[in-house]
């Protein structure tokens, strides 16, 4: 039997033309379960939720088994012990946030109950809510209020469907911060379901890519998201260019930061809220990079990079050119760009990225 806290080995046939196969473990920490509409992300949670019967397969978490379909082991969902979030928030409309809460601790001694509701109350910000009903929040706290619930039962493992994918970007900003704090405090592992590079890169330890009903990638989310040849990867997403960089210096009338990256150069991307000498992470969609063959002047463009061309990789209309300016460049270019700009592995190339290209992932 494996080490990990949770071993998910499914098999569901969707449709005719879709079979989900697969095969996760997952440790203490945020696992992120990433891929495109249809892939079969929330299938795979629904199944572990007991929401679904897989066709085959087993989920374990710690010494428990919720399904093993050659034991014909199969818990009923009120018995997983999983907590469970989605995109729309599903809480009880009739209910005080207090009672939303406290839903699932009916069985519980009553002073425990009380305990618990204050920490969550705490632990989520929604003590000065408590008394209101669902109808009077907004999307942020309806999420922050179904998260407290998810947890207040102490789950074993807690499954996130797109929890902030309904909700502004300042609602989207505080709920990443409270289940960065949920890791910190209740310990327990999490399944976390995105299509967003930002979210994977913000929350994950390690990242599960689903294509097709198949896992076809996966590794901490700097590893997964920087291979260039993964061709599934570079359909999903468009981020080819993840890269730490060290704070050098804020240009605060220009609206820059200036970020070296180790190794490599001096990007000027927008000012950022960090102190000189820390360490951002910088996204960069390859669409973004655009190719000459010698600096250009004249244009608004901040960055202006030169180096060589490493590799060209062909993925039908889509052409990535690997660029190695002390640290690797991939910029994505249709094939007419390659032959009206003569490059080839070897040859001289300069890249030119708009600052806010630049991402702070």
């Amino acid at each position: 039997m494996s080490d990990a806290l949770v071993e998910i080995r499914l098999r569901k046939r969707l449709h005719a033309e879709l079979t989900l196969e697969v095969d996760l473990e997952l440790g203490t920490g945020c696992s992120i379960l990433f891929g495109r509409s249809g892939s079969g992300k929330t299938t795979t949670l629904c199944a572990v939720a007991g929401l679904c019967r897989p066709d085959a397969g087993h989920v374990r978490v710690g010494d428990r088994v919720l399904y093993d379909s050659e034991r014909g082991t199969s818990l009923p969902m009120r018995q997983r012990r999983v907590g469970m979030i989605f995109q729309d928030d599903l809480l009880f409309p009739h209910l005080s946030v207090r009672e939303n809460v406290l839903y699932g601790l009916a069985h519980w001694p009553r002073q425990e109950r009380g305990e618990r509701l204050e920490a969550m109350a705490d632990l989520f910000a929604i003590g000065p809510l408590l008394a209101r009903r669902p109808a009077s929040l907004s999307g942020g706290e309806k999420q922050r209020v179904g998260l407290a619930r998810a947890i207040a039962t102490r789950p074993q493992l807690l499954l996130c469907d797109e929890p902030i994918s309904a909700i502004d970007q300042e609602g989207r900003a505080v709920l990443l911060a409270h289940l960065g704090r949920v890791q910190q405090t209740e310990r327990i592992p999490v399944l976390y379901v995105t299509h967003s590079v930002q979210e994977a890169m913000a929350l994950g330890e390690q990242v599960f890519v689903l294509d097709h009903g198949r896992v076809v990638a996966r590794g901490t989310p700097l590893d997964v998201f920087t291979e260039p040849r993964q061709l599934s990867l570079a359909r999903l997403t468009r981020v080819r260019n993840i890269l730490s960089a060290t704070v050098e210096q804020h240009a605060s009338d220009e609206g820059l930061t200036l970020a070296r990256v180790p190794g490599g150069p001096v990007l000027r991307v927008p000012l950022v809220a960090a102190p000189v000498g820390s360490t951002i992470i910088i996204g960069l969609r390859a669409d973004d990079v655009l190719l000459a063959r010698q600096p250009v002047t004249g244009i608004s463009a901040q960055n202006m990079l030169e180096g060589r061309v490493t590799e060209i990789l062909r993925h039908g209309a889509d052409v990535e050119v690997l660029i190695d300016c002390g640290v690797r460049f991939v910029a994505s270019v249709v094939p007419a760009a390659v032959t009206s700009l003569g490059l080839e592995p070897g040859g001289p190339v300069c890249m030119i990225i708009k600052a806010r290209s630049c991402h702070l992932l």
